[in-house]
Order: structure tokens, then C-alpha cells, then sequence
């Protein structure tokens, strides 16, 4: 699989008092991928956790083949409602909520369990992860 991609996460507010006065509160980063593997898993879940394997995971990639990871370095999560995430037996956590994307870094992970946050019903999710 030839890979050309990036993460991009970028916060930006413009706090201002009504007048001329400004003040800019910004956090930004972009890294650009280039080896490596992508897969993107989509789902739902419950308030029992799903479990996402990463070799094989479930993507195919370009040429039709599961894509299976050795490791994996990042992980962007996006469920509604309120859900986690996070690789089994650690202490890593994404929570998403609104379909807001949520990006970490993961050390580790053999096995990523999906979970709604609640007492009932069921979310959907989506998971880009990142490794070799």
C-alpha cells in the first residue's frame, strides 16, 4: 500500500471584548505521513464494549487486502452519542461525543474496545488508525 496523508489538528479562538482589542488563542499541528498504514473501522456499540483487532483489522486497503498493523502509532475516534475508546488492559482514553473527533497518540495496542458511555442504548463510531 503506497501511503500519502496527515493529520491535521488545529484550535483557533478569537477572543475579543467587542472593541478593537484582540487576543488569539491557537494550538496547531500538522504531520505528513508518507510509509506506514491507515485503516478506518466503522461500527456500533453498546454500553458492553466491541472489540476493534488491529492484525487483522476488518479495512480492506487499496488493492483488496486486510490490512494488519504491527503497531500503531495514532488513533482519531469519532462516535455519538457520548463513547470511548481505548486499547485493552491500558490506560489511554479517547472519549467522543457529536461525532467530534478525538486524536491521540497509542503505545502498544493489540486490541481497541468501543464503548458507549451510559446506562442504555447504542452509538455509532468511527476509528482512522495509524501505524505499521
Amino acid at each position: 500500500m503506497a501511503l500519502d496523508g496527515r493529520i491535521n489538528i488545529d484550535v483557533l479562538f478569537h477572543d475579543t471584548d467587542g472593541t478593537a482589542s484582540l487576543k488569539v488563542v491557537s494550538l496547531e499541528d500538522s504531520t505528513a505521513y508518507t510509509t506506514g498504514k491507515v485503516a478506518i473501522v466503522t461500527g456500533t456499540c453498546g454500553t458492553a464494549s466491541v472489540n476493534v483487532e488491529i492484525a487483522p483489522s476488518v479495512y480492506r486497503d487499496s488493492g483488496g487486502n486486510l490490512v494488519s498493523f504491527s503497531s500503531i502509532d495514532r488513533v482519531a475516534f469519532a462516535a455519538n452519542p457520548l463513547s470511548k475508546c481505548f486499547p485493552t488492559g491500558q490506560d489511554e482514553l479517547i472519549i467522543s461525543s457529536g461525532n467530534r473527533v478525538a486524536v491521540t497518540e497509542i503505545q502498544n495496542a493489540v486490541v481497541f474496545e468501543v464503548a458507549r458511555v451510559g446506562t442504555a442504548g447504542t452509538a455509532s463510531y468511527t476509528l482512522v488508525l495509524y501505524g505499521t
